[in-house]
């Protein structure tokens, strides 16, 4: 008759548990501080003269970083643009704006990291550097092998074709909850 209520009591007691969060037990993270790419001679198209845009695909390779994360199962990612920083050929100084974006998986859409926006007259540059604009959450981001980031400029930009050396630097964090895979 002890056996009973011992068993009786254990499961009385091990019920809120579970009911009041004991799900957190089962979170599984990992984190990668800094994942950077570098991309030497970059090719942008020449413009024409005025106001104009363009764009230019990076794929930046994620790894093994989520190796450790479950198949079947859902994944926060948050990822953070940590750098980016481009060194043209050529005065890039006519940039109004400009911006850095990732590609949610499987998704036309974009999700904006960093952007610039030129304040004032600063006189001929061939540097530009993006801020980021806080962390950004993507289901899944994290188990693909590779990203795609979208970096897109405006203003009056080169009127010959010039080349940029461009790096990337992106920290990402996922989790995943394994406690649906236990019970």
């Amino acid at each position: 008759m002890r056996t009973k209520t011992f068993r009786t009591l254990l499961l009385c007691c091990a019920l809120p548990l579970f009911t009041t969060g004991c799900e957190s037990l089962f979170n599984i993270e990992v984190e990668a501080e800094e994942i950077c790419k570098a991309e030497d001679d970059l090719s942008f198209p020449a413009a024409f003269p005025g106001s104009a845009s363009v764009e230019q695909s990076i794929q930046v390779p994620l790894g093994d970083f989520a190796s450790a994360l479950p198949d079947d199962t859902d994944v926060e990612t948050q990822l953070r643009l940590k750098l980016f920083d481009a060194t043209a050929t050529t005065d890039i100084s006519g940039i109004e704006r400009a911006s850095l974006s990732v590609r949610k998986p499987g998704s036309p859409e974009y999700v904006l990291l960093g952007e610039f926006r030129r304040t004032g007259n600063g006189g001929a540059t061939n540097k530009l550097q993006l801020t980021g604009s806080g962390a950004v959450d993507v289901l899944d981001l994290a188990k693909q092998e590779e990203l795609e980031f979208l970096f897109q400029a405006t203003g009056s930009l080169p009127t010959q074709p010039w080349s940029a050396d461009i790096r990337v630097c992106v920290g990402a964090k996922a989790s995943a909850n394994y406690f649906g895979l236990v019970f």
